[in-house]
């Protein structure tokens, strides 16, 4: 292969090469340069390293940036003032990068310059106008300022946008218009993830009633994954605040249906949850035993009927059936339950109806040893004017015997609780 040849014999000639040759070898130099600083500023940690990275490229706005980042973290009065200044070195090297400018703002806010932070985010507003974050950096800087409704204006936009910012801006509004609810409405928007948000806020600070209002205010079609998540938390300050009946109020779209004053399932013909049931489902406490079935053989009304297997020696370690029900405060019932069985026991098994807020005993109904046909046992309970739930219960009378031993079949079906 013929090798080109370039001739510098002439004077001129060599000139042009050596400069040339001078340009190539100063802009790797300058590239590498670059690149080096660039690097160590995404890696400092330190200001005086900083100062390095800023020294080698002094037009790199990621050297001024980190920079900024740095000194602004010292908390020191004069790298205040010169964590301002880098970051409008940064953004008179990349005018166009809404995320300095963005940055830009929250350090002149912070450092007392309120007019100049807006500027800057309006500024990085214009380059970004759909990114939620600007919206809600630019609403929080103007509700500071005083200027509310342009504020919350912004940051309405960034909830719509994001739900994540739906907690934090109702938090914002509850402590401003101090749990004024229809200001606090008024400011962070008819949205459902904002309703959510509120409603979950309006509980924690034990507003229940408002709380389910609000939540009734969502369409069952809005609630997506977030806002099921608000309404199990929110259902939860309702359990345990013992607001029974409000807590069937916040319905999400895998739930059940739970209708106050009544059993759920009191036919056994769903499934039973052996871990993890719902509140107002059937639960089954840890223990070895009884076995528990779902029988389709001889049941009493329906296809299915529950059956409890005994094999205790000792009694020990007996799970629990329960169920709580939301019922009417005040309200008188009947409770109600068919049940036969072949048990041996020391002591008999009661259907209990336990006071939901405080664990008192409102009723009890002994279950007769051994009964071969469905019989019908029920009685009758007042709920007290402080509570809204009760507790069904089976449960075992107290032995009055150290081994207590039961052996055998307990068969359940058809309970129902009813209005007197």
């Amino acid at each position: 292969m013929k090798l080109l040849e370039f001739k510098i014999d002439s004077i001129a000639r060599r000139i042009i090469f050596f400069a040339v040759l001078a340009a190539v070898v100063g802009l790797h130099w300058y590239i590498a340069k670059w690149a080096f600083a660039n690097m160590i500023s995404l890696r400092a940690d330190r200001t005086d390293i900083a100062e390095i990275a800023v020294g080698l490229a002094p037009d790199d706005p990621q050297t001024h940036y980190a920079a900024a980042v740095l000194f602004d973290k010292t908390f020191l009065p004069q790298d205040q003032i010169r964590s301002v200044s880098e970051y409008e070195t940064a953004v008179s090297l990349a005018p166009h990068n809404y995320q300095l400018w963005l940055e830009y703002g929250k350090a002149l806010a912070r450092s007392g310059e309120m007019d100049k932070g807006e500027s800057a985010l309006r500024r990085a507003e214009t380059l970004a106008p759909n990114y939620s974050v600007v919206h809600w950096t630019l609403g929080n800087a103007l509700v500071r300022e005083g200027k509310t409704d342009e504020g919350f204006a912004e940051i309405r936009r960034a909830v719509e946008t994001d739900p994540g910012y739906a907690a934090p801006a109702v938090s914002i509004a509850f402590s401003l218009y101090e749990g004024d609810l229809p200001q606090i409405r008024g400011v962070v928007g008819d949205s459902a993830h904002a309703n959510g948000a509120l409603a979950l806020a309006l509980a924690k600070a034990k507003r229940f009633d408002e709380a389910t209002q609000i939540w009734k205010s969502i369409p069952p079609s809005d609630i997506d994954e977030p806002l099921t998540e608000i309404g199990r938390s929110l259902r939860r300050d309702l359990l345990s605040a013992k607001k029974f009946l409000l807590s069937e109020v916040v319905t999400l779209n895998d739930d059940a249906v739970y209708s106050p004053g009544q059993i759920f399932d009191g036919g056994f013909e769903q499934g039973i949850k052996l871990e993890n049931a719902p509140t107002f489902e059937w639960q089954i406490s840890e223990g070895s035993q009884p076995q528990v079935l779902q029988s389709t053989q001889q049941a009493h009304g329906g296809s299915r009927c529950l059956v409890l297997l005994f094999n205790s020696s000792d009694g020990n370690g007996l799970k629990q059936l329960t169920q709580t029900v939301a019922v009417r405060p005040g309200g008188k019932y009947s409770f109600q339950a068919f049940y036969h069985s072949d048990l041996k026991s020391a002591s008999p098994l009661v259907w209990q109806v336990v006071n939901a807020t405080d664990n008192g005993l409102l009723a009890e109904i002994p279950l007769t040893d051994p009964v071969q046909t469905w019989t019908l046992v029920s009685v009758r309970f007042v709920v007290p004017s402080n509570s809204d739930g009760v507790i069904l219960k089976l449960a075992r009378r107290r032995c009055d015997w150290t081994i207590c031993p039961i052996n055998g079949s307990l068969w359940l079906d058809d309970l129902s609780l009813l209005p007197n």
